[in-house]
């Protein structure tokens, strides 16, 4: 298959093995982020470019489409969360000489999936009641109902795919991953233009169009992964089409693992599905359209930092399964530097061309005026957010997942939405700004904590497989050359 990376050879270190430079691990994480990247930001376009072409349809539309997808995920992550455990298995199996035990946790995320599907239907019948309840605007409203009874099916697609992304990225080949999130993105923007708008001689769906157009993308982007997970090399070489039962021990262990992730990811999205709803919705369409455009914005920043969170991840992980403890430490700090370098150059675009950036999905002169203020807050917790993706991916390649969903679920509840409730009833006079200033709270202590909980080391503790390393056969560990060769990528750096 033509994106799957030729790999070259690389000597597995001992634990006793000189630490590289942190030169050489920049180039390494990059490298293995690079694609990562691409495949988060194609995610980002996806959602991206149903929000613009939703946009065209009115205010009302932009106003309820980012409350639709955050319900979605609030319901997807937990699943999501499960699924993306099976990169910590993939990594440290690879780091082990143990591939057969990547691919066998790689099938499991399916099972979770069928789970999901039984729930699929009566979830899209409440969406109505739930709408009610939430007490938006009548006309914002129905658009939130048409889009949510059509894209709560992307559930279990969404599902498998996620798990088969972990196992790519786990194996550090994510060209893979890349190459069906790109596709996907190529077609939505077809298909929505066809669907929401009525071309080609099929009715305008509105922003239903958009939800069928996504839902479509996502079956594309599955049989894709699916193809080459069960490709001849695949096949031949982590043996991907034997170990498709559901092994109660391998579930066991993903759920283990992801189960606190899914939690973790459920509680973080819906309490954005809250904040934008309940307090935010609270000020007006106005207010609500901006924070959404606003939100638009952030992915540009926080989709990247994802990709080097994954890539820290999955080398993380490789180190651990290797017995090195102190490599794992070193990638996880040259993934603050590169992430937090990056975030922060992004704060420092939205303070200075907020304006600006607002402009490009609204033109209206209240949602620009009240969006550019939100892209105050955004630029000042940049570089704590960066802090806290890293070392929550850190933690995740070591199988450390629990104590984050703890804190995430203290301080989202907490700080972020209680808070948000409390300074908006102590100081309305604050107006959006006071949710928005608890909100960058918020942020700030998930990331000191996050950092605090991986340095002191907790997570050395934790053993995923029983055993050491595969002895001298699996001594070379077949690593992609897109991995392995640093030195042109600092060379084309």
């Amino acid at each position: 298959m033509d994106c799957i990376e030729t790999s070259t050879p690389l000597s597995q270190p001992t634990a006793s093995a000189p630490l590289p430079s942190m030169r050489e691990e920049a180039r390494r994480l990059l490298a293995l982020a690079a694609p990562i990247i691409g495949t988060m930001v194609s995610a980002m376009l996806l959602g991206f470019t149903d929000f613009v072409m939703v946009s065209w349809l009115g205010t009302e539309a932009t106003a309820a489409i980012s409350p639709g997808t955050m319900l979605l995920y609030s319901v997807l992550c937990l699943g999501m969360g499960c699924a993306n455990s099976v990169q910590t298995f993939s990594a440290q199996a690879l780091g082990r000489g143990r591939r057969e035990e990547a691919a066998a946790y790689a099938w499991q995320p399916l099972y979770i999936a069928l789970f999901f599907t039984l729930l699929t239907y009566p979830v899209s019948r409440l969406m109505p009641v739930l709408w009610e309840w939430v007490g938006h605007a009548p006309a914002v409203r129905a658009q939130e109902i048409a889009y949510t009874q059509v894209i709560i099916w992307c559930t279990p697609l969404a599902i498998t795919c996620i798990g088969l992304e972990g196992f790519f990225n786990g194996l550090q080949r994510p060209k893979v991953a890349l190459a069906s999130v790109a596709t996907a993105v190529l077609f939505n923007v077809a298909a929505n233009y066809v669907l929401i708008f009525g071309k080609l001689g099929l009715p305008a769906l509105g922003i239903a169009g958009a939800a069928y157009a996504t839902l479509i993308s996502w079956s594309i982007r599955l049989v894709m992964l699916a193809t080459v997970f069960l490709s001849t090399e695949f096949r031949g070489e982590y043996r991907s089409g034997r170990s498709w039962r559901p092994d109660w021990g391998r579930l066991g262990g993903i759920l283990r693992i992801g189960g606190p992730t899914g939690v973790q990811w459920s509680l973080d999205v819906s309490s954005w599905f809250v904040f934008l709803t309940c307090l935010i919705g609270t000020f007006g369409t106005v207010t609500l359209a901006a924070s959404n455009a606003a939100l638009q914005l952030m992915h540009v920043s926080f989709m990247a930092a994802l990709g080097i969170g994954s890539a820290v991840n999955s080398l993380v992980g490789h180190a651990i399964g290797q017995g090195r403890h102190d490599l794992a430490v070193l990638r996880a700090r040259v993934g603050l530097l590169l992430c937090g370098g990056y975030m922060s150059s992004v704060g420092l675009v939205f303070l200075l061309g907020r304006h600006h950036l607002i402009g490009l999905l609204c033109d209206d002169p209240e949602v620009m005026a009240i969006g550019a203020g939100i892209l105050i807050w955004a630029a000042a917790f940049q570089m704590f957010d960066a802090v806290g993706i890293t070392y929550v991916h850190a933690l995740r390649g070591a199988g450390d997942t629990r104590w984050p969903a703890i804190l995430v679920a203290i301080c989202n509840w907490g700080v972020f939405i209680g808070g948000g409730f409390l300074v908006t009833y102590i100081w309305p006079s604050l107006g959006y700004h006071g949710p928005w200033m608890m909100c960058t709270l918020y942020i700030v202590l998930i990331g000191v904590a996050l950092w605090r909980r991986f340095e002191r080391g907790e997570w050395r503790k934790i053993e995923l497989f029983k055993g050491g390393p595969s002895p001298a056969p699996a001594e070379l560990i077949d690593v992609p050359s897109a991995v392995c060769d640093v030195e042109q990528v600092g060379a084309g750096a």
